[in-house]
This record gives structure tokens, sequence and C-alpha cells, in this order.
């Protein structure tokens, strides 16, 4: 059994729920400033505000950690730096990223700022922890859709510090790989806009209005004593975007049973459901992987708040501030300088002030001194004892005796918080990133340019693709070549010397996965060219087995600056371009000639654990389609990928930047490459014979993405 007590770490949207946690207790605070924040459209911090937060969080032993868990643009990259430096100097605990490029940035400029991992990066394993420790991170926030024993796992192999979620809202996509609000509407959840399209009500293939993508409100009572006993080493509550009454009461209930494990009590239980739960409870993944009973189904909207639990919070946690007990001596004698001396624990100050005078009238009796020096005004300490040494025959101005008071109260405050305040030392070591040796593999593909490419999830698509010439690169999906046939297909592909061949791996790599690893490895051994990754999973098992093909990281491995593709350099052969820039973006990325650009597609909108289909119907453990429709009756496709357990919900018609090809090619990018996922032979066809051949475009709904527009 674990003993270690973990941290209970609350969330803040601005200063009034910063205040509400620590009086409820939260051992940590997560808060977001002006800038690179997940929560955009939270109150969130002045830069004043961090600053003085971190004052007052320090003065208690508590720790802050900044969210810039969004993906940055290369045009604000400049502002990192900058932004980042005054909470660093003032003490700052931490940094939650989710951008390679910021992470190495932070890391080689401010060598004692710890780095955590967000939940964003969709760290779903042991690989892309071990990736990001070797890059610098010393804390992982895993997916949320983890088992306990994967997360068991990550804390175990790594060494590093793990923070999971036990309370709050759950998002039904994999965090940070999931654009249905960037597509539908252009505010990006990677960019801390999400407008939760996942809560609105959608029809199953029966015509019922349901709410199949709602996931009820994650609560970890009853579970406390086996997170603690996992190592775990923070708790975090959701809710940046909740009250203080929200972050108060929450945090108040966690409080007490992290430090006396054990049966939830009904009254607590109760005290829970007033407090802005959506539409029931659920205890998350870490004993499930997925289920119906996660499922709010019928409704996506908040109960009501029990105003009875709000006024017993305020009550409680709201209108009062948290307190130092100190210590104090004053000295006032005749013809002396006054001293006041603070003490806090093994902190201690002493001021002199003015210089006493002999009283002409009443004397200052020793009650006339406790009332000025007791009373600590809009401090933090409030006064444990006080000790006054006067001659009873003195007289110091009420003004002075004031001024003597606010000085050693704010020398007080500062030595406490000294040992925090840092300089601000840069270093210049570029990181200790893993390398590997590519150049020779991929030194002949950068010259090449415009090389048109495909990729292709079943088999119909496989063959229409290897009738066109033109296609000379081309992609094949995992499952498709390591099925009952796997040995037939890879003998075909070997006997093709005029076409490339890529393995893509799994969109998705979790621990049940992993029996695959070696299968995939035989493979690319003998068949395959390279290897198109989809994550941090499949890069680091790749560098752990020392291969030496190509490799080519998916969208979903996101780069959006050049900072975060150096961080690569070295690892990749190619990436591909992320699909939330627009053609402005690009440009400013450059470096071209190892970059590959997705042309047409059905894109993916939700990788989710939970399946729609074991949700509306049942379970068929075999890949299928299935499908939602929304209010305007546009049409989402759902892929059920079984062998590794998780959809795909795909965008309502594809993207296509076909009246865009000609200022594409002009800027050279080594790959032009078609995603097929969804197409039957036919719609495949369609779609190769235009691009290869030319001719009139044959869809009439499709769209642009965001090479036009972008995201905000």
């Amino acid at each position: 059994m674990n003993n270690k007590k973990p941290e209970l770490l609350a969330p803040a949207g601005n200063f009034s729920c910063f205040m509400a946690a620590l009086n409820a207790g939260a051992d940590a605070v997560y808060l977001g400033g002006s800038k690179f924040g997940a929560r955009a459209y939270a109150d969130n911090f002045t830069d004043e505000e961090i600053i003085r937060a971190l004052d007052i969080a320090h003065l208690f032993g508590k720790k802050i950690y900044l969210t810039v868990n969004t993906l940055v643009k290369e045009k604000e990259m400049n502002e990192l730096i900058p932004y980042i430096t005054p909470f660093y100097r003032e003490g700052l605990d931490g940094v939650i990223v989710q951008d390679i490029g910021v992470l190495t940035l932070l890391r080689d400029s401010f060598p004692k700022l710890a780095l955590h991992a967000s939940t964003q990066m969709t760290v779903t394993g042991v690989y892309g922890a071990s990736f990001l420790k070797n890059m610098g991170i010393t804390r992982v926030v895993p997916a949320r859709e983890l088992s306990l024993e994967e997360v068991r796992d990550i804390k175990d192999v790594t060494g590093l510090e793990v923070e999971t979620f036990i309370h709050g809202a759950m998002c039904y996509s994999y965090s940070g790989q999931c654009l249905l609000s960037s597509i539908l509407g252009g505010r990006s959840g990677n960019r801390g806009r999400c407008a939760g399209p996942c809560r609105l009500p959608y029809k199953d293939s029966l015509g019922n209005t349901i709410y199949p993508l709602s996931l009820k409100d994650m609560y970890t009572l009853p579970m406390i004593q086996k997170l603690i006993n996992a190592g775990i080493d923070s708790f975090k509550i959701e809710g940046r975007m909740k009250s203080a009454e929200y972050v108060a009461g929450v945090t108040s209930i966690y409080r007490k049973y992290i430090d006396d494990p054990h049966i939830p009590e009904k009254n607590d239980e109760e005290f829970l459901r007033g407090l802005y739960i959506r539409s029931g409870t659920c205890g998350g993944y870490y004993e499930q992987h997925n289920s119906k009973a996660m499922i709010t189904l019928s409704g996506a909207g908040y109960m009501g708040s029990s105003d009875e639990v709000l006024e017993s919070v305020r009550q409680k946690y709201l209108n009062r501030k948290p307190v130092l007990s100190v210590h104090g001596y004053v000295y006032i004698h005749t013809d002396k300088p006054a001293v006041f001396t603070l003490t806090y624990d093994n902190h201690s100050v002493t001021v002199n002030g003015d210089i006493a005078v002999s009283a002409q009238k009443r004397p200052l009796s020793e009650g006339d001194i406790k009332s000025r020096f007791e009373k600590l005004g809009d401090t933090f300490f409030q006064m444990d004892k006080l000790i006054v040494d006067t001659d009873d025959n003195s007289f110091l101005p009420v003004g002075s005796m004031n001024k003597l008071r606010r000085a050693a109260c704010e020398q007080l405050e500062k030595k406490i918080l000294s040992d925090k305040f840092r300089d601000n030392e840069q270093n210049t070591a570029k990181g200790i990133a893993t390398t590997n040796d590519i150049g020779d593999v991929c030194s002949r593909q950068t010259a090449q340019t415009n090389i048109m490419a495909a990729s292709v999830t079943t088999a119909e698509q496989l063959d229409t693709v290897l009738r066109y010439s033109g296609i000379k690169r081309i992609y094949i999906d995992a499952d498709l070549v390591t099925g009952s046939d796997s040995d037939k297909l890879c003998a075909r592909l070997r006997s093709l010397n005029d076409r490339e061949f890529y393995l893509a791996l799994p969109h998705i790599l979790r621990k049940r996965s992993y029996r695959y690893l070696a299968v995939y490895r035989q493979i690319l051994e003998k068949t395959f060219s390279g290897v198109l990754v989809r994550n941090l999973e499949e890069l680091e098992w790749l560098i752990s087995i020392d291969y030496k093909g190509q490799i080519i990281s998916d969208f979903t491995l996101y780069m959006w600056n050049r900072a975060s593709n150096a961080a690569f350099n070295g690892l990749l052969c190619r990436s591909t371009i992320p699909v939330e820039l627009n053609k402005g973006e690009i440009n400013a990325l450059g470096g071209f000639s190892r970059k590959e650009i997705v042309i047409y597609t059905r894109l993916a909108l939700m990788y989710s654990a939970n399946c729609i289909r074991k949700t509306l119907d049942k379970c068929v453990n075999e890949p299928s389609l299935y499908s939602l429709t929304d209010r305007y009756d546009n049409v989402f496709p759902i892929e059920q990928r079984c062998r590794h357990c998780y959809n795909i919900l795909y965008n309502t018609v594809p993207m296509s930047l076909h009246n865009q090809l000609d200022r594409i090619k002009a800027r050279g990018f080594n790959t032009l490459r078609m995603d097929f996922t969804v197409e039957n032979a036919d719609e495949t066809d369609r779609i190769l014979e235009y691009y290869i051949n030319g001719g009139s475009f044959p869809l009439r709904d499709y769209t642009n993405g965001h090479y036009k527009r972008g995201v905000e």
C-alpha cells in the first residue's frame, strides 16, 4: 500500500477561485494568464494577479502551475519567453504544456522551471511518457482514457510524476485529438476555444434524438484509496470555467477523503451533486475501457446547483482569507528608535522606526501599543502573541506606528518568499532529447518535390490505388497488413519495385495493442520503406528498437511552429502539415522539402475510447461503419477500430484542396498526399482519376478545411 499523500490540485479561472481553492485545502492551483492557455473563455488572470497569486501561494507553502497548454503559431512564439520571464523570476512552480516547440524553448530558457505534459499531448502509455521525459518533462498528465493499470505502468517504468483527473467534466474525444469544434465552427480545442459541440443532440440510425457524445462528469470519491495506492502524485480537479463556489466545495470534499480515505458519506455525495454536476456521474476510465453508463444520452445540460450548498460554501470558504500566525515584539522607549520584530516559524525580521519622544500629556500604554500592532491590516498575518516593551513615558504618533507595522509585515513576507525568487539565468544547452541518425535514409528524399502519395485503410482502396502508376508512395494501414492474409499481401507489395510502401500505425496506441508491436517490427523490416507515426508512443517505440527506415509523422503529431519542427530533427524524414493552419501560417513554417501536405481526406474529428455502436446498439467486435446525424441533417460517419478498441468520427464531407493545388505545388512540398478513409472503390477511383489525370472534380460537397481561414 502506498502511504504517500498525493497533491490536491485545484483549478482557478480567476482570483476569487484561487483564494477559494487555498481556503478549501488545495496543495496547488493551476491557472491561466493572458496568453497560451487552453481556456480562452475563462476570466483568467492578469500578469499582476499571477505575480500576487504566486506570492500568496508561496506564503502558505502551496504551488502554482501555469497553463501554457495550447498549440502556438510561429508568429506568436517570440512572445513566449517575455511572457513567462516575470513569473519565473517570482518562483513559478511549473508550466503545463502541449506544444513540443514551447516545451523546448521553456526547457532551454528556464532551467529550474518544472515542465508538465498536458493531457492535450495525448500520452497513452509508457513510450510516449518516456519520450517526453527525454525531452525534459518532469510530470505527465496522461490521457483521461487510461486505466489505473496503464497509469501505474507510466509511473513505474518512467519514474515521472503522474497527475490524473479525479473530478469534473470529461471530453468524449482523446484530448488533443479533437477537431470537432474547430472544423464545424472555427473554435479550436487546441487553442482553448472549444465550443462543446459534443454536448449537442444528434440522431441515431433510428431517428431518435439523443446525446451520445456527452460524457457524465467524473466522480472518484469511492476509489480514492485505489488511486492513492497506484502512486499517483497529483489529483486534479477539472473546472477552470467553474465558479469559486464549485472550486471550494469540490476541493474541500476531496481534501477530506485524501486525508482520511473511507467510504463516501451520503451527505458528502449529496453536497457534490449540488455543485454543477452534468446529468449524473461516472468513475471515468480507471476501471472500464468504455461503457454506455458513462454517457448522459438523455440530456447534456447541468442539473441545477443547490442554493443551500452554494451558500454554505460561501460562508465557510469564500468570506475569509487564510492567515499565518506570527509572534511580535515591540520596543518603544523615550529618545530611542521604535523597534518592531515579527517572527513566523524560522523567519524573523526586525525593523527600526521613528524616535519616540517623552509624552507631553498621556504616554502610550501597553494597551495602546497592542491595539496598533496586533491588527495587521490586509496582510496574511495574524498576531498570535505580542510582547510590548515600553517605559510607560513615551509617545509615538499613530502614523509612525502604522508605518513601522507595515514595514515589518512587508519585510517578513519578502523573507518568507526569498528562497522562491530566481534570477533569469539562461541555459544555452539545447536539451536532452533522444536523437537517431536518419541522415542517410532521408537525404535522397529532400531533392524531390510534389510526389503524389495515397494512404489506404481497406483492401479495395489499395487495389484501386495500385492501378495508378502516378501514385509513387502508398501508406497502408497496419490493420490491413497484419491480418490473416498478411504474408500474401506483403509478398505482393515486395514485387512492386516502382513504388514506396509505408506502414501507417494506429492513431491510438495503448497497452492493449503492444502485442502487435513485434508483428509491426517484422513486417517493417521485410516489406516497407518506412513508417507513418500518429503519436509519440509510436515514435518512441521506433527509437527504442533502433529503427533505421524512414519515419514520417502524420498531422496528429502537431508541429505548428519552427521550434516544434526543430525538436524532431534527427528523428523524422518528413512531417505532415497540421490541418488547422492556414496558407499563411503554413508558409511561415518553411522547410517544405521535408514536409507532406494532405490535399484530400475526410478529416477525423474525434478519436474516442467510447464506442458509439456499443452505446447505441451492441459491440460487434469487428470493424464497421456507424453514423450520427446532427440537427442540420449532416451525417457523420463513425468507424470502429475494434482491434485497438477506438472509434473515429469523420467530418460530414471530405476536405479537398484541388482549387489550391497550383499554389501548393509552387511551394515545392516533398509529398502531396490523399488519405482515403471511408471511401469505397468507386469513390476512391474517382478522386484518384481527378488528381492524377485531371478533368472535372467529382464531388459536389467538400470543404477547404482550414487552408483559407485557419483558427483563432
